[in-house]
């Protein structure tokens, strides 16, 4: 099996390993300590007490340590994992985090819509992802949203997810969460926040991660008023200034960050692993920061009459666990197939920037979270016919199979009919125009639902070579491109009317690329060239069920192989209308309850 995640939490219980050296971060194992040690000797294992506690570098330290959980991936759902766990007081956790390893890489060159036979020179991607203990959450955005309902609930009803839904995770969502109120909040007054208490904790005394309004401590612009305005003289029925994390995000609004009082980012590491850290009762946990996790070892054969193929053994690393299954050598050669790597969703973004007149200046974020018809416009009556013909998104699931994007084409058309579902029935938000004013209009955008599917795939079998393809295939299909150009176009448009006119100076981007009324085709061959990642795929170890394409169930266990959870961004079925922090925080604390509820049993 070829496990592939990207700032991952994978999660290995009552796990075994051989001590390895790491290429990447040479280590000397003792000379004095056998290599086998605890295969020598299995009940040779050291007393919970003597387990050393909080962060290290140096692997000797845990070197033939006995734990109860191991997790691969110090990011935003790892270390909210290994909270949870340790905080039963029950149970040892290791979180192994690269640390130090560069995540920031490339994709291969994107082919842009040109049918897979020519693509743009060199057309490369980089995508960035968090470099430490926190992961995504020490350089994302902060925006605190929430998705739609509907969207949530598909997870269930579609993928086949019992358990999964915006019910199950509304509470969830609640719980991590330390929310304040702008209106009452110590923020430069004027703002054009809404807070809704019903959405958020009632018990924000128990919540970890501290949100709050972001505030550079000067007066707000009036750009945020007049883009409020301006989209509601463009379409009438649109609600602005709501909670986005009611389940409802359209329209404009202004929202949460993940800031401290003192505006300091509260990123996964200070709102979960820092408190543990500090707590005398809490000594059952301990970080080893860069240091890389290659293999997961699986012993087949015994742990079939458990209802698995494979039994997760440990990882490849100086850290060990007494065996409790024995090898069986006939199921030795036995392969387990799982759609790994595949069904990986990306978002692109594009950019419209405007200096505005001094009238214009101040501070503020706000987003426009708009749905299908807003995005396209006069060109939404002929895109929706477009994603009412089945033979057309038949064409595109053919042409992602093909392109080793999802492995079958019947189960794709599925998830296509509930994305068509989501924006025409719906109408869930289909791209984003997310406006960050300090001084300038500067509106970020980006389709928020691409029908794209592209793939991660090893190149070698040496893990520690860190050789994979990603390969995102954006814009495969005339919807995704024709999306995003559609966004893109409206910012300007935006931008130029009504109430946000009256504070433009001048364009810089695009500026004279692209002229004044260009049609939608003209929009496209200018996004073709200018977009970049938006660093969200999700999908490539999909949460569904089995027959659906899915790696994982429910409760995130590997389908087949026993001991071994995989909780990160790779699991999500489906892309989602929100900045996904919410969902992920939510996602750990509940596949952790999992985990806590299987060890009762055993």
């Amino acid at each position: 099996m070829q496990l592939l995640f990207f700032a991952p939490a994978l999660l290995l219980s009552s796990v075994l390993a051989e001590h390895f050296q790491a290429p990447l971060q040479p280590t000397e194992t003792p000379s004095s300590i056998p290599k086998n040690h605890l295969l020598d000797d299995p009940n040779n294992h050291l007393k919970i007490d003597t387990i050393p506690h909080g962060i290290t570098d140096d692997p000797r330290t845990i070197h033939n340590q006995t734990f109860d959980y191991i997790i691969a991936g110090g990011g935003l759902t790892g270390l909210t994992l290994a909270a949870k766990l340790v905080s039963e007081k029950k149970y040892t956790i290791l979180v192994i985090e690269s640390g130090s390893v560069d995540h920031a890489y490339e994709t291969s060159p994107q082919l842009v819509g040109n049918d897979g036979e020519t693509g743009l020179d060199k057309d490369i991607r980089l995508v960035r992802s968090g470099n430490g203990l926190g992961g995504s959450t020490l350089i994302n955005g902060g925006s605190w949203t929430r998705p739609h309902k509907s969207q949530l609930d598909s997870w269930e009803k579609v993928f086949g997810n019992t358990g999964w839904s915006w019910a199950a995770l509304k509470g969830r969502m609640d719980e991590i969460e330390v929310p304040r109120d702008p209106k009452t909040d110590n923020i430069t007054k004027g703002s054009l926040h809404r807070f809704d208490a019903e959405c958020h904790n009632k018990e924000p005394d128990k919540g970890r991660v501290k949100v709050g309004a972001r505030d550079r401590g000067y007066g707000w612009s009036p750009l945020i008023g007049a883009l409020m305005s301006t989209v509601k003289k463009t379409y009438s029925g649109v609600v602005n200034q709501k909670d986005f994390c009611c389940g409802d995000p359209t329209g404009v609004s202004m929202f949460l960050n993940t800031l401290t009082n003192e505006q300091v980012r509260t990123d996964a590491a200070r709102s979960w692993l820092k408190p543990i850290l500090g707590d005398q009762e809490l000594r059952k946990y301990i970080v080893l920061t860069g240091e890389l996790v290659g293999k997961v070892h699986l012993d087949s054969g015994a742990a079939l009459r458990m209802g698995a193929k494979w039994q997760a053994k440990g990882v490849e690393f100086g850290v060990h666990k007494k065996p409790e299954w024995k090898w069986d050598a006939w199921a030795r050669n036995e392969k387990l197939d799982l759609p790994v790597g595949y069904n990986l969703q990306d978002q692109t973004t594009t950019s419209v920037v405007t200096k505005p007149k001094e009238s214009g200046n101040g501070q503020g974020q706000a987003a426009y979270f708009a749905t299908f018809a807003e995005i396209f416009g006069d060109d939404a009556d002929q895109m929706k016919k477009i994603l009412n013909d089945d033979k057309e998104l038949d064409k595109w699931a053919e042409h992602a199979v093909k392109g080793h994007g999802f492995p079958d084409k019947a189960n794709l058309l599925k998830q296509y009919k509930n994305y068509r579902d989501w924006l025409l029935t719906d109408k869930v938000s289909y791209a984003e125009l997310f406006l960050d004013t300090d001084n300038s209009t500067h509106f970020d955008l980006w389709n928020l639902i691409p029908f794209t599917r592209g793939y991660v795939k090893i190149l070698d079998n040496d893990p520690y070579l860190r050789s994979f393809e990603y390969n995102p295939r954006y814009f495969e299909n005339i919807l995704d491109l024709y999306g995003q150009a559609a966004a893109t176009r409206l910012a300007r448009q935006l931008t130029n009317t009504h109430d946000m006119k009256q504070y433009v100076d001048k364009e810089q981007v695009p500026g004279r690329y692209v002229p004044q009324g260009a049609n939608l085709s003209q929009w496209a061959d200018y996004v073709k060239q200018n977009y970049r990642a938006n660093y969200h795929g999700v999908g490539t170890c999909s949460m569904m069920k089995r027959e659906l394409g899915g790696v994982v169930d429910p409760d995130a266990k590997v389908y087949d192989v026993k001991g071994l959870r995989v909780v990160d961004g790779s699991i999500p079925p489906t892309q989602l209308s929100s900045h996904v922090m919410t969902v992920f925080y939510a996602m750990a604390v509940k596949i952790a309850e999992s985990v806590i509820k299987d060890a009762e049993k055993t």
